[in-house]
């Protein structure tokens, strides 16, 4: 029986094909997360075949004091798991975050001897190792009794190996550690294009932005990338928006209703038959992220053929060899935005996607399968 311990099941749906996936290979689990809410209860939720099988939502988070009082948070949760699952049971632990998750996991560990695993993410390198460098010691605690440590992403490797506080644990550490990507939804391997069409007209270029209007997206820094570049080139280049809701909404939609002959605003789209039409109308995917975990979108769009502005050390920056886009520092301002969209525009013939490559690292069966087998001979 693997526990799950998964801090944001209910506000991503990211697990859930990892969960399906085990469940199909008969893996039984428990798929624990805690809650702020309970109208995030049930959320995410899927139907698993094992009968032994179940989701606990626990509505034991406090918004405020939790967010503040890490060590208080995690003690709280290993408190109600320890009321709620049966841990004799328990062969292994996945937490699915290092430090929300894995702290967790590394207390039930203590008490009850279960081996554990960890996944690295965003938030973890971004959030909790930079503003809490007071807990970065149990931090290394966490990583040190660890089983394996997962990361979504391969730029994250050099950024976590190299991370101050773990450089005692350096020579053990680059064994326990397993990069495993995210899949994508099978619609997208069931739908993907191996060649990329070229637009006869050469003078037409319409790029893509799909994401949320978040600061860290840069969703503005790139609207105004395509405003200078409409200026500074010969060419109708147009900006296909998807996306909606955060911070920047209102800079976004200003922008749009300011240059409408620049910007094909769609708002958030769920339907994958609209958002691959869309896909299939653009020429390059762009998303200059100041940080990412993964972006399976960057795959998305790959796997129509397009070529991708994407940002250094973050995401999918790490996993091709091939040249699939041009990179974009992470503190990337409208200037160099720019300057690498124009080289995606000017040539667009120079980049190549691996399609194959890409079903085969994004397949969540195949992941699955990976996760199953590496549980088994870790513990």
């Amino acid at each position: 029986m693997i526990l799950h311990i998964t801090n944001d099941f209910s506000g991503s749906t990211v697990y859930q094909n990892l969960i399906r996936e085990l469940d199909d290979l008969g893996s039984q689990q428990i798929i624990y997360t805690p809650i702020k809410s309970a109208n995030n209860k049930d959320k995410n939720e899927i139907s698993l075949k094992e009968k032994n099988s179940k989701f606990i939502y626990s509505n034991i988070l406090n918004l405020h004091i939790d967010r503040l009082l890490y060590r208080h948070k995690i003690k709280k949760i290993f408190k109600d798991i320890e009321s709620k699952v049966e841990l004799s049971k328990i062969k292994y632990i996945h937490a699915h975050t290092w430090y929300s998750d894995g702290g967790v996991a590394l207390l039930i560990h203590k008490k009850y001897n279960i081996p554990y695993f960890i996944t690295v993410r965003n938030s973890d390198l971004n959030v909790f190792y930079k503003y809490l460098p007071h807990e970065r010691s149990f931090g290394c605690t966490i990583v040190r009794n660890a089983q394996k440590i997962f990361l979504i992403s391969a730029s994250y490797k050099n950024r976590f190996t190299e991370l101050d506080a773990l450089q005692s644990l350096k020579k053990g550490l680059i064994n326990k550690i397993e990069i495993i990507p995210n899949g994508v939804d099978v619609f997208w391997i069931e739908n993907f294009t191996t060649k990329y069409l070229q637009k006869e007209n050469k003078q037409e270029v319409d790029i893509l932005f799909i994401g949320k209007f978040a600061k860290g997206k840069k969703i503005v820094e790139l609207q105004k990338a395509i405003v200078q570049l409409n200026r500074e080139l010969d060419m109708h280049i147009t900006l296909h928006i998807v996306g909606g809701k955060g911070s920047e909404s209102n800079k976004v939609m200003k922008l749009i209703n300011d240059n409408p002959d620049m910007f094909q605003f769609y708002g958030i789209i769920y339907d994958k038959n609209e958002l691959l039409h869309i896909i299939r109308k653009c020429d390059i995917f762009a998303m200059p992220s100041k940080s990412e975990t993964f972006g399976l979108v960057y795959v998305e769009a790959m796997l129509q053929g397009l070529p991708i502005l994407y940002t250094k050390n973050e995401g999918i920056d790490g996993f091709y060899d091939e040249p699939i886009g041009e990179k974009v520092s992470k503190d990337a301002n409208v200037q160099e935005i720019k300057q690498k969209l124009q080289l995606l525009i000017l040539n667009q013939e120079n980049y190549s996607i691996p399609i194959d490559e890409l079903i085969r690292n994004h397949d969540w069966k195949l992941i699955a399968k990976k996760y199953k087998d590496i549980y088994k001979n870790n513990i």
